[in-house]
């Protein structure tokens, strides 16, 4: 076209590619003309890859786990594709390593930075007090430094640890989003807070295995669907005791009577609030916790 700019031909019809998938390809299109090999940052460095504007909470997780990553001496080299330039696309070889936040977009990107830029990336998804914990320790590794992190943040435990947690504890609950939170969501139901998960799934079939191993560890059946009427069918026949789903399911409860709280995206704007409120990370947590507990204790005074 002759102009000064780079220009990246992508073929995807909408009636094609599911969206996500439309994502993960077109942020890989752009790695893969941009990035190059140049020389590693002095001080231990990462990207941190899959942030997108309408992300659930992307904004928030992106200084959480910058946060978690300075508490060990870790600098962030680049932010993408959220907020990203050509140029800072192109200086992404600089980082050590790439901390791969949300799979659903920059998983292809990731594997080509590995192969072709020498950058290993992070498997664990930091949500929930576990997962974080993991994923200090995997971060730790790939640097070379001491695992650290300022837990004095960290409310959610002693709720677990207390009385009062029996109230809650066997709650039967129904997960649904993307697979990414869905998984990571899902451990800290069963692990953290005590709930039962009696059923889960996703809307994007290319992460319909990793869903279905997980519902078959835990049990249960794993549906993989963008219908938002066969999701609905499905909650209406297990009769959870709350939802953990979309902006969609959020519409399902209430129909249904049913609390819900939004675990993923599509989300509604009253979930791109003003205050800090992340999902990933310590603070994240926290949240996590506020969101769950708190629709199914009210009333209970």
């Amino acid at each position: 076209m002759g102009l000064p700019v780079p220009v990246i031909a992508l073929e995807l019809p909408s009636y094609q590619r599911k969206e996500n998938f439309g994502t993960d390809e077109t942020f890989f299109q752009i790695v893969r003309h941009l990035a190059r090999p140049v020389e590693r940052s002095a001080r231990p460095s990462a990207n941190l890859l899959g942030p997108v504007g309408l992300g659930f909470r992307h904004r928030d997780d992106i200084e959480e786990v910058t946060a978690l990553l300075g508490e060990m001496g870790i600098d962030v080299n680049v932010v993408a594709p959220m907020g990203a330039s050509p140029a800072d696309i192109a200086r992404m070889g600089a980082a050590h390593f790439n901390v791969l936040m949300y799979p659903e977009h920059a998983e292809a990107a990731a594997r080509w930075a590995e192969s072709n830029l020498g950058q290993p990336y992070t498997k664990t998804v930091p949500i929930g007090v576990g997962a974080t914990r993991d994923f200090i320790a995997e971060v730790a590794a790939l640097a070379g430094v001491a695992p650290r992190a300022d837990e004095s943040r960290l409310r959610l435990p002693w709720y677990s640890a207390s009385v009062d947690s029996t109230y809650l504890t066997g709650k039967r609950v129904f997960l649904f989003g993307d697979a990414t939170h869905v998984k990571a969501m899902a451990r800290v139901a069963r692990e953290e807070m005590g709930f039962e998960v009696v059923g889960l799934g996703c809307y994007n079939r290319e992460y319909a295995r990793d869903i279905r191993a997980l519902a078959r560890a835990l049990g249960v059946e794993a549906l993989i669907s963008d219908d938002y009427l066969e999701v609905e069918q499905t909650i209406e026949a297990l009769a959870p005791e709350m939802i953990l789903g979309t902006q969609m399911e959020r519409h399902i409860g209430k129909r249904l009577g049913i609390p819900c709280a939004v675990i993923s995206a599509p989300v509604h704007v009253q979930d791109f609030p003003a205050r800090y409120s992340p999902q990933m990370g310590i603070e994240g947590a926290n949240v996590i916790f506020d969101t769950w507990v708190h629709p199914l204790v009210m009333g209970l005074e």
